[in-house]
């Protein structure tokens, strides 16, 4: 699946390097303000802190929902239960929000099977063992965003700052400034997403992603 997810970036990207210049000028690269760039960061951090290596909203229930579950782990741990659960499991937490937080990250998902999930699911709750072995895999920093048409942009982006304790003011840093407080990247990764407004945070929406 990584292979198939590289080839179709590659695709992506020849495909708008050979077009008629007239027509590439309106798939380069967007100079973003500010604004724009703290919500772009913000909003694709949400996935690389957690570790997340690739989803797609048109069909990947599983990761979907494995990414709400840890989203709300890494966000809102209070809303988890702790106690003796079957299989060792001493964790859990409703299913309540699970469909409410794919729709606010995720472009036009289809009805989302909530058992697709890598945690044991029972009567609507989802257990696991927790160890407090959990960490931040890093926040991401947009290299370049590129429209291709209908509020959709290809993004490419560094990961900084896995295992590193961080705060959300960091997305308005500059490359330069980041290089300097965390060194080099840990990793790297490659986004389609839809926003209607690049500015608002709130708008955006996950297509298809990948991390390398």
């Amino acid at each position: 699946m990584k292979k198939l997810s590289l080839l179709l970036t590659i695709a992506l990207v020849i495909s708008l390097c050979t077009m008629p210049a007239a027509l590439a000028e309106n798939y380069v690269p967007i100079n973003m303000n500010e604004k724009q760039m703290a919500a772009a960061n913000l909003f694709l951090s949400n996935f690389t802190e957690i570790g997340m290596e690739k989803c797609n909203s048109s069909y990947d229930d599983k990761n979907m929902v494995d990414f709400a579950h840890d989203h709300m782990w890494f966000n809102d741990y209070e809303a988890y239960e702790y106690g003796d659960y079957a299989n060792g499991n001493n964790c859990r937490v409703s299913d309540a929000r699970i469909r409410d937080i794919i729709a606010a990250y995720f472009y036009d998902p289809t009805e989302v099977d909530l058992s697709r999930t890598r945690f044991d699911y029972v009567d609507g709750y989802y257990y696991h063992c927790e160890t407090g072995g959990w960490s931040n895999c890093g926040f991401a920093h947009v290299v370049s965003i590129c429209p291709i048409g209908e509020n959709k942009y290809f993004v490419s982006f560094y990961i900084f700052g896995g295992g590193e304790r961080w705060e959300n003011d960091v997305m308005d840093d500059t490359l330069a400034e980041i290089v300097t407080k965390y060194h080099q990247p840990n990793g790297f990764g490659s986004a389609l997403i839809y926003a209607e407004d690049l500015e608002d945070r709130a708008t955006y929406r996950m297509i298809s992603y990948s991390q390398v």
